[in-house]
């Protein structure tokens, strides 16, 4: 059965245990004995792991060896497990004098090339020497490096703001030729006499710098400032490996500069750290300190501007290239015979001058400099409006947060590129260059005070109409929909205009002096509404629209503006029309068949975008009040408006 099984099964384990536990037989173990004069020697923890010297240094490093007895002096042997290249000499024991529970040896290495680390291993070992209980370390593992300089073939440029802030002069470019040593974590560079005297000045005692602007010396140093008897090192350390970006470290040292206040010492303001990104190490100025040894008792003080390092000279120049202020950059002045700038949110129009940047970036395709261009003097003197455009495209575009140096409200004003009003290019039938810049205007916190198109009219010849440009095909706009017209001269200086709503013929007169169509009030053909019994029959007349009502004298002057449109001039006493229908047989029922209050004749040559501009009308209504600003709102923080350039 079953059970049976499993009793048998289970008697035959505890047979087996107990056969097990019969041939148990206890030992004892003894520790170790710790041996009569043992000196319990090891390696204390305060030992360096890692040594980096100088090529100067001395070529040797000392190992502290510790006991625990004091008493007596004993020579205790060392073994050396690891010796790269056989190249440390070490002593075979380490002495203890009597009373001594530390010592020194001194390990050398003279043969040890720059630039390769090597490891070393030591022990202690043996019954008089081992503590079988002790804590301490029996063996102990360094490694040296003698860091290797290597010369770097094209200069840095170091531009001084910690020097030349305390002495309330521009930080300028200067050359410094580095050497560079790649250590275990880091890697170092080292510069000698930065501060050195120009080599050359002009027949006023300045420095002269080279073509880029890069001093080979201080340029406020003059013969005699800096002290020539011996090298002033400055040494900064990159915390990278690679040396491409981290945080740098200068060590403070002297400059060999003394302005009768002592020798000067600068360095990185303790725990505080510059920083390396783009090849550019940027020292800001809490991070360093200045000091001047017969000064205040050399008390550090800490510069008002930042220090600045380029690793190379292609990292200054990209740096410098870069646009911080678009009034700082140089221009030249695009020659023109025509150059107006009619702004609606001053109501205001001025003669201006378009020109372009110099491009200093020519070899670079994302040159900030490229498709460049600027109106100096805008709203405000020394400063301009700067905008891209590109020509192959078409495409405008405005930098944001340009300063324009006046205020309103009592706040700074700024413009960015509008999200409602385009901007754009175009050229007239005249070759006219129309630049439309739709801006908003907002304080630096973001809040609009306005959003306008603002217009620039550029022509290199000079904008000339004759008669010709009086006659041909024209869409009138400003009334209730727009019309195709036609002028046509019927006899010298007298045309008539054909296609006006209700008005079969109206008759205008031409001034070969002045260039201007003007129309005065008439009667004009018969205008029949409706059709069979419930046609009705109207004396047109022609009336003239002016501020002060309608007119049955005043003309409406016609004068080109400088799209290329006809609008009403600005010495017109009219400003619109009216076309008022007398029933023939009702003088009581009389009405307006037609009203254009706002009349302007755009040229069916000309774009057809030119219907959809503001007319210069619009314009001028707008400008009769001045600045027109108010309160609108905050630019969206939502919406990010990083502007690219139009290339």
């Amino acid at each position: 059965m079953k059970i049976n099984r499993l009793i048998k099964a289970f008697s035959l384990l505890l047979v087996v245990a107990f056969t097990a536990c019969s041939d148990f037989e206890d030992t004892e173990l003894l520790s170790p004995e710790k041996p009569a004069g043992n000196q319990g020697v090891f390696f204390p923890t305060t030992n360096v792991t890692a040594h980096e010297l100088e090529p100067t240094d001395p070529t040797q490093i000392t190992v502290k060896v510790s006991r625990t007895v004091s008493s007596g002096a004993a020579s205790i042997p060392l073994v050396v497990v690891t010796n790269d290249e056989g190249v440390f000499n070490v002593p075979a024991t380490a002495n203890f004098a009597d009373g001594e529970t530390e010592t020194d040896i001194v390990v050398t290495f003279p043969d040890a090339d720059e630039g390769i680390t090597y490891k070393l291993v030591l022990a202690v070992e043996g019954d008089q020497s081992v503590d079988p209980y002790g804590e301490g370390a029996v063996s102990v593992a360094t490694q040296v490096t003698r860091i290797k300089w290597e010369a770097i073939s094209t200069p840095m440029i170091y531009v001084d703001g910690t020097f030349s802030a305390l002495f309330g002069v521009s930080p300028y470019p200067m050359y410094v030729y580095a050497e560079k040593a790649v250590i275990s974590t880091a890697v170092r560079y080292r510069f000698k006499n930065a501060y050195k005297v120009p080599s050359a000045f002009d027949s006023n005692g300045d420095a002269i710098p080279d073509a880029d602007g890069v001093f080979d010396g201080y340029p406020f140093n003059d013969p005699g400032d800096f002290d020539e008897s011996k090298d002033y090192v400055t040494i900064i350390e990159i915390d990278d490996p690679k040396g491409l970006s981290g945080s740098v470290y200068m060590y403070p040292h002297e400059i060999g500069v003394n302005w009768s206040y002592g020798m000067i010492s600068i360095g990185s303001n303790g725990a505080k750290r510059g920083a390396l990104s783009n090849g550019k190490i940027t020292f800001p100025a809490d991070a360093m300190f200045f000091s001047m040894a017969g000064y205040d008792g050399g008390a550090k003080y800490t510069p008002a501007s930042p220090t600045l390092i380029y690793l190379t000279k292609e990292a200054f120049i990209k740096d410098n290239m870069r646009i911080v202020d678009f009034n700082d950059v140089e221009y030249v002045d695009i020659e023109g015979e025509l150059g107006e700038f009619e702004s609606l949110a001053y109501g205001e129009t001025w003669t201006k001058t378009i020109s372009q940047a110099i491009d200093i970036d020519s070899t670079n395709e994302a040159s900030e400099y490229k498709n460049l261009f600027y109106l100096a003097d805008l709203y405000a003197e020394g400063y301009g409006l700067a905008f891209y455009y590109d020509k192959t495209s078409g495409k405008v575009t405005i930098p944001e947060s340009q300063k324009i140096g006046t205020k309103v409200f009592g706040q700074d004003l700024y413009v960015s590129q509008s999200d409602n009003n385009e901007s754009s290019v175009v050229v007239n039938y005249k070759g006219t260059s129309i630049y439309t810049f739709g801006l908003t205007f907002h304080f630096s916190d973001g809040t609009i005070v306005g959003d306008f198109a603002e217009t620039f009219y550029y022509s290199e010849e000079a904008l000339t109409y004759t008669k010709e440009d009086f006659l041909g095909e024209f869409t009138l706009i400003g009334g209730s929909a727009p019309a195709d017209v036609e002028i046509a001269e019927e006899s010298p200086n007298s045309f008539v205009i054909t296609g006006i709503s209700r008005a079969e013929e109206v008759v205008a007169e031409f001034s070969p002096e002045d260039q201007t169509l003007s129309i005065t009030p008439q009667e004009l053909a018969d205008v029949t509404l409706g059709e069979g019994e419930d046609a009705v029959t109207y004396n047109a007349v022609w009336y003239t629209q002016t501020p002060g009502g309608l007119s049955a004298s005043a003309a409406l002057e016609f004068e080109f503006d400088l799209r290329g449109n006809l609008i009403v001039s600005e010495s017109s006493v009219g400003t619109g029309f009216r076309i008022i229908g007398y029933n023939v047989e009702d003088e009581d029922d009389a009405g307006y068949l037609n009203t254009n209050l706002n009349p302007a004749f755009i040229p069916v040559v000309a774009d057809a975008e030119e219907l959809e501009l503001q007319s210069s009308v619009s314009l001028r209504s707008a400008n009769k009040s001045g600045a027109n600003f108010s309160i609108q709102g905050k630019i969206s923080k939502d919406k990010k408006r990083n502007i690219s350039r139009a290339f």
